[in-house]
Formats: structure tokens, sequence, C-alpha cells
């Protein structure tokens, strides 16, 4: 059975845990950094069908974020590793055709990126 003297004890920490439970929700903060190398790829025209490929630093391709085909309304988000991506896409999706080659483009903030 608990005596009163272990009871005052535990009534006298409980503030205390409370306290220090509300000060470590209110210290996490949120990603700051979540829109850094992030944008929307739109097109201006109908459905484009479009592979997108992150960029080191220095330019070199790297892995394959993004594939499938986008339009006017519904766009992509991408996230990329340095700010920077290249593309490759194809404006008639619906004809079997080699993709061309977009020019390598920043990526930064949540800009939109238009594809043709």
């Amino acid at each position: 059975m608990i005596k009163d003297k272990d009871m005052n004890r535990i009534l006298r920490l409980i503030p205390i845990i409370f306290f220090a439970a509300v000060i470590t929700g209110c210290s996490s903060t949120p990603d700051v950094d979540s829109d850094k190398g992030a944008c929307y790829l739109k097109t201006a025209h109908s459905e484009v069908y479009v592979k997108v490929f992150d960029l080191d630093p220095d330019g070199n391709m790297g892995a394959l974020i993004f594939q499938g085909k986008i339009n006017q309304r519904m766009g992509a988000r991408i996230k990329t590793s340095h700010a920077q991506f290249r593309y490759y896409y194809n404006s008639e999706p619906h004809v079997d055709q080699p993709l061309s080659s977009g020019a390598d483009q920043a990526c930064d903030d949540l800009d939109v990126i238009l594809v043709p």
C-alpha cells in the first residue's frame, strides 16, 4: 500500500514531468529545409511524358527521381538532392518515339518549371 509520504513525492513529481514533456514537445521543430531542392513540373500544353534525373553539384546525372505523365492541371512535385535536375520528355506520349532532352534546370523553393 502507498503511504502518505510516498504519495506526496509522486504528486510533487507530476508537475515536473508534465513541464518536461511540454518543453520537449515545443522544442521539436519541423524540417525547415523541406522546400530546399523541391519544385513542380508542369507543361504549358497538353500531356507530356517525362523522365527526371537528379544531378550532382558537378552536373553529373544521378538517380531517376520521377517518371510519368504530367499536364497543365496536374503537375508533379519533385525533390532533388542538390537543387538541380536533367529531364527527357516526349510531348506526344501516345506516339512511340525517342525522348527529347530538355535543358538542365535549377529546382528550389517550390518553383514551377515548365516542360515543353
